[in-house]
């Protein structure tokens, strides 16, 4: 089966959300916590510093940073700076791949995701290259566009309120495709998520007050598995698909 462009965009923007933040588990099997790393604690004081100056819950940017990079900054091939921090080298131009995003907070600058990085650049005044490559001006630009997208909302709100704005943020234009992403960041932080790299603070949050009961038990069903051609890999998605009827 052939597939255009935009489909095998969104089969790999699946493969990294519904295996990427299912796979991470909200406790440890020992149950003791990790000990942060030292960047990781210097990204939480980032993560406080931006809610508080953009009046955006600290557990969206914290939980946005997870499913995109696991606080790993993405920076663009030749730029990588030796200072201790997590970093992956990323090729800006992938040749039929996923477009590249960004920094810690995964901001994109493509045709089909969107341009959060240069609004989000704009948006606290500093130009797309810093963006890029400063851990601080990113987690502040994701945090600006967050409060834009919230219409007047501020961290007090409830986080139920904000997923519209998650969606947004996400740039995936099917509606459907973009709950999967908000469903992932609103879990992360409802079960929490630990390691010595990151911490996304544990919040509760009505999830069938976001989603409803039906549209819920989708997003919260099983994982089923999507052949989309070879030499693309195989994704996993949650079964939209009602299960048929069991005859009585």
């Amino acid at each position: 089966m052939k597939f255009t462009t935009k489909a095998r965009l969104l089969a790999a923007l699946c493969t990294a959300l519904c295996a990427g933040l299912a796979a991470t588990p909200a406790a440890f099997a020992d149950g003791q916590p990790r000990q942060l790393t030292a960047s990781a604690k210097l990204y939480k004081q980032y993560f406080q510093e931006a809610s508080k100056e953009f009046d955006v819950p600290v557990e969206l940017l914290e939980s946005i940073a997870y499913a995109e990079t696991r606080w790993v900054s993405h920076v663009p091939k030749g730029q990588l700076k030796k200072n201790g921090e997590p970093q992956l080298e990323i090729d800006p131009d992938p040749h039929h791949g996923m477009p590249p995003s960004y920094g810690i907070m995964g901001l994109r600058n493509d045709t089909y995701f969107g341009t959060s990085l240069t609004q989000g650049a704009a948006l606290i005044r500093v130009s797309p290259e810093v963006v890029m490559i400063d851990v601080r001006s990113n987690i502040r630009a994701a945090a600006a566009l967050l409060s834009q997208y919230g219409a007047r909302k501020t961290k007090n709100f409830p986080l139920e309120d904000w997923e519209g704005a998650v969606a947004r943020y996400s740039g995936i234009p099917q509606p459907e495709i973009a709950q999967i992403y908000t469903y992932e960041i609103l879990t992360a932080i409802r079960q929490g998520r630990e390691d010595s790299g990151y911490k996304v603070g544990q919040r509760h949050v009505e999830m069938e007050k976001v989603y409803g009961k039906e549209k819920l038990k989708k997003l919260s069903a099983r994982r089923i598995t999507i052949e989309t051609g070879v030499p693309d890999p195989k994704i996993s998605a949650p079964d939209f698909v009602d299960a048929p009827a069991k005859n009585k």
